[in-house]
């Protein structure tokens, strides 16, 4: 009686191979966890303590004005001296974004801006203007002034880059394991014959094929995890819920591998060798990696590329995450955005079906 081999034992015997041989790829394991790793890191160290405005004071200007001596009080302005034409140099080439010259008794303010940092230029003139006017009426002795500012501060937390960064890192992580392991994994498998050989035994072509899923989506829950890890250990990564939040987002990046594995599948098919695979795998993540939110966000594109960017898959996803991180959202609030990341992929699937290669 011939005997048939549990499909369950099968599943998990090709599952251990192929993410024995994901970890052992170089190139996979650089692009979807050393590559995020490096940027976190480093744009992790990025001094999140505000906008620094610089204000130039010559050495020849009088350094006993009130006007001086309460713009050097304030924290956010970093004063810098020099000779006045030094200065004037230094405010051509945007190194200063203003020049505070006080003459005389000292009342008689000189102040020189630029355009080649019209943004803090701006908020430089800003504040000399407003320190002028505090001065101004101090020296008429006005305590009580017809038009009183009431400032009314409410909580908040202060917006770091490392909380836009990571979710961008981890989405972009997981589309590369999707797509690099997958496709590249595949044509290896096909080019070594191995997939032939896996016909001639009892094993089912769905065991073949979700086995492969499992291992890459081992790959990228350990994956997401380092990230997170790194992220909020090392700097302070906001997880609003804590571990509810953690578990969150290991469900998220399910949803998403899953979602991509069908890009993976359908390259895979598509391309005919390595060498043909190359660009169209960068065809697909790469405008991804620019568009979708992984390093800024989409509100900075040109307005007629928007629509697109904000109705990527990857971009869907990272939607998701942010809801949930930054933003501080409930789980139900991603809804739409698992819901556009998970069309994507089914119709990625349905092409993957009409396109994938045994042989």
């Amino acid at each position: 009686m011939k005997h048939n081999p549990s499909q369950l034992h099968a599943f998990f015997a090709l599952t251990w191979y192929a993410f024995k041989a994901s970890i052992r790829n170089k190139s996979t394991l650089f692009f979807s966890l050393i590559f995020p790793l490096v940027f976190i890191s480093a744009f992790g160290l990025i001094n999140n303590s505000g906008t620094t405005i610089k204000i130039g004071f010559p050495d020849g200007s009088v350094q006993t004005s009130p006007v001086v001596a309460t713009l050097k009080k304030i924290p956010t302005i970093k004063p810098q001296t020099g000779y006045l034409s030094y200065l004037e140099d230094q405010l051509n080439k945007g190194k200063v974004d203003a020049v505070v010259d006080a003459e005389g008794n000292g009342l008689q303010i000189n102040l020189y801006t630029s355009n080649a940092n019209p943004t803090t230029s701006a908020a430089a003139q800003s504040i000399v203007r407003g320190v002028v006017d505090q001065v101004n009426l101090k020296l008429l002795n006005v305590t009580k002034p017809p038009v009183v500012i009431t400032n009314k501060e409410i909580s908040g937390r202060q917006s770091r880059y490392i909380d836009f960064l990571l979710p961008g890192q981890i989405g972009f992580s997981l589309l590369n394991i999707a797509l690099f392991g997958t496709v590249f994994g595949f044509l290896a498998l096909r080019r070594l014959m191995v997939l032939k050989r896996m016909f001639a035994t009892p094993v089912r072509p769905i065991t073949i094929l979700l086995s492969q899923g499992a291992s890459r989506l081992i790959l990228a829950l350990i994956q997401s995890t380092i990230i997170l890890a790194v992220g909020v250990i090392g700097f302070h990564f906001y997880l609003p819920h804590g571990w509810l939040t953690f578990i969150q987002l290991l469900f998220l990046s399910t949803l998403g591998l899953i979602a991509f594995l069908g890009f993976g599948l359908f390259l895979s098919g598509f391309a005919n060798d390595e060498n043909s695979a190359g660009p169209l795998v960068n065809l697909v993540s790469m405008p991804q990696l620019l568009l979708s939110g992984v390093f800024f966000g989409s509100d900075l594109l040109p307005s007629w590329i928007q629509p697109v960017a904000n109705n990527l898959p990857l971009s869907y996803f990272n939607q998701a995450v942010r809801k949930i991180t930054t933003e501080g959202g409930n789980f139900t609030d991603t809804f739409p955005y698992i819901a556009g990341f998970m069309i994507w992929g089914l119709v990625m699937y349905l092409l993957a079906s009409r396109t994938f290669k045994w042989e």
